[in-house]
C-alpha cells in the first residue's frame, strides 16, 4: 500500500510539472505571436539602406522619379528624343501606381477640348524592381490634340508606415517631359 501512495504522489508531482510547463509554454508563445507595431515615421518617410524588394506592401523608403526629354508626334508616329526617359529609384513594391498629369489639359483624360490621353507606364509591376528607366507611351484614344505642346509630369503613389499605420503617400517626380504635336 505504501508503494501505491508513493506512485500516486510521484505521478501527481509529474502531472503538476507538466501542467505548469504547458501553461508557461502557451503563455510565452501567445505573447510572441503579438505583432509589435512598426516604428513611426515623423515628418514624412525616412529612407533606409535596404536594397532588396520588399515582400510587404509597406516600406519606409520613398520612391524617387525623374522625367526628361521630349516626345514628338508627327501625325503618324511618336518619336522619343535621345534623352526622353522616365527614371526611377527606390521603387520596392510592384503595387505602386504612377500617376500622370498633363498640362494644359487637366485633369488627365478630361481636358477642355474633350481630349482623352493615356500615358504610361502606369503600374510599377511592369518595370524592373528598385531602379531603372523606361520610355513613355502616349495614346490619344482617337481624339485630335487641341494644343501643339503639352507638359507631362508624374508622381508615384506608394504605401508607407506613418504613425504606426499604413498610409498611401505620394512622391512627385522631378522634371517634365514635353509632348510636341507637329
Amino acid at each position: 500500500m505504501e508503494n501505491n501512495k508513493n506512485t500516486f504522489w510521484i505521478g501527481l508531482v509529474v502531472f503538476a510539472v507538466v501542467l505548469v510547463a504547458v501553461f508557461l509554454f502557451y503563455k510565452k508563445s501567445g505573447t510572441d505571436n503579438n505583432i509589435s507595431p512598426s516604428p513611426s515615421v515623423s515628418g514624412g518617410v525616412t529612407p533606409t539602406n535596404s536594397t532588396s524588394p520588399s515582400s510587404s506592401p509597406t516600406s519606409d523608403i520613398a520612391p524617387k522619379c525623374q522625367l526628361t526629354g521630349e516626345i514628338v508626334f508627327d501625325g503618324e508616329v511618336f518619336v522619343h528624343t535621345g534623352s526622353q526617359e522616365f527614371n526611377y529609384q527606390n521603387v520596392l513594391d510592384p503595387h505602386d501606381i504612377i500617376k500622370w498629369q498633363i498640362s494644359p489639359s487637366t485633369p488627365l483624360g478630361t481636358g477642355p477640348s474633350g481630349e482623352n490621353f493615356d500615358i504610361g507606364p502606369n503600374r510599377v509591376s511592369g518595370l524592373a524592381p528598385l531602379k531603372g528607366s523606361d520610355y513613355l507611351t502616349v495614346s490619344f484614344n482617337g481624339t485630335v490634340p487641341k494644343y501643339k505642346k503639352y507638359e507631362l509630369s508624374a508622381s508615384i503613389d506608394y504605401v508607407a508606415v506613418v504613425d504606426n499605420a499604413a498610409k498611401i503617400l505620394n512622391a512627385k517626380c522631378s522634371g517634365k517631359t514635353t509632348l510636341t504635336i507637329k
